[in-house]
């Protein structure tokens, strides 16, 4: 699962995939976000929230999501019928 994931922000735009990775991955609050890449604070909340979107649309369209039998999260991607373990 973390590869599927890891594979469709790898996939963002620069400025979308730089604000996610380090919201979710490092954890920084959007104002430490703004300070490391000098933009602004709004522009920081309107890139996660475009970056957000676009990862959900890949998703719901690329993706079907079920529960293994251990009760972990899998994804079957679409196109390929490929399935990566969580």
């Amino acid at each position: 699962m973390n590869a599927c994931i890891r594979g469709f922000v790898e996939n963002l735009p620069t400025d979308y995939r730089s604000v996610v990775v380090l919201s979710e991955l490092e954890e920084l609050s959007n104002q430490q976000i703004a300070e490391v890449l000098g933009i602004s604070l709004a522009t920081v909340k309107i890139r996660l929230h475009r970056a957000r979107a676009l990862l959900k649309k890949e998703f719901a369209t690329r993706c079907d999501f079920y529960q293994d039998e251990g009760n972990g999260l899998l994804c079957d991607l679409k196109i390929t019928g490929v399935s990566f373990p969580n």
